[in-house]
């Protein structure tokens, strides 16, 4: 799918072009944070630390949860995506933290949880919430990308709760933000010691068969999607 254009009813009002797939809690039958069965992300881990461990994903809302100045905006990968269950953040944080301790006693050896597949971390203090969870399970790891920056509430939330749980525990890479060494570019913004996606690639098949986003302390380089 092309770009929208900025008079796109889903541009003006920052939110998917999807609404009828953005589900309220109140009435949603299916668990919010899901396996994985997307095959570029693979449903468990394999090669690592982690090798074992079920992946799961959370999908919230693409630009009402994100930061306008992201660089995909009009071409959001989302875009495609219109079967996708984006939930509503209302009432999240009180559903993940139930759902989250039932994974902790579900998986003894301990599980991943990708955030987000759609949408972002849509303030500090759900930022916190993830921060608090990290410390306090020690099952749970997470790993992702936000465009999000440091500089404003959010962004700078993120880079502190790397800071204090650990890159191992809170994988998070700001996405086109070269100047940090544990980001995540494309190609056109890119840096010589940054690793290019090897499931992008071709040569390997899934995260969970790579696992360098959440190991690695160099940048990843991602291909435009």
């Amino acid at each position: 799918m092309s770009a929208l254009k900025q008079t796109h009813a889903a541009i003006v009002d920052s939110r998917t072009m999807y609404s009828k797939n953005v589900h309220s809690l109140d009435t949603y039958a299916h668990k919010a944070l899901k396996p994985s069965t997307n095959k570029k992300l693979g449903r468990k881990v394999t090669k690592g630390k982690l090798a074992g461990m079920p992946i799961y994903t959370l999908t919230l809302e693409e630009r009402k949860t994100c930061d306008d100045a992201c660089e995909h905006w009009l071409d959001c990968y989302g875009n495609n995506m219109p079967f996708a269950h984006r939930i509503d953040t209302a009432g999240l944080e009180v559903r993940l933290e139930t759902e989250l301790d039932a994974l902790d006693s579900k998986h003894k050896r301990g599980y991943l949880v990708r955030l987000h597949v759609l949408g972002d971390f849509y303030s500090a203090d759900y930022v916190k919430f993830w921060q608090i969870q990290v410390a306090k399970r020690d099952k749970l790891h997470v790993y992702g990308y936000s465009r999000h920056h440091p500089g404003k509430p959010v962004g700078d939330a993120l880079r502190h709760a790397r800071k204090v749980l650990g890159f191992n525990r809170f994988a998070i890479r700001f996405s086109t933000l070269p100047s940090d060494n544990l980001s995540a570019n494309t190609i056109h913004n890119t840096t010589k010691d940054a690793i290019t996606c090897p499931v992008q690639l071709d040569k390997t098949d899934s995260c969970g068969t790579c696992s360098l986003c959440w190991t690695t302390k160099k940048p990843i380089t991602f291909l435009d999607h």
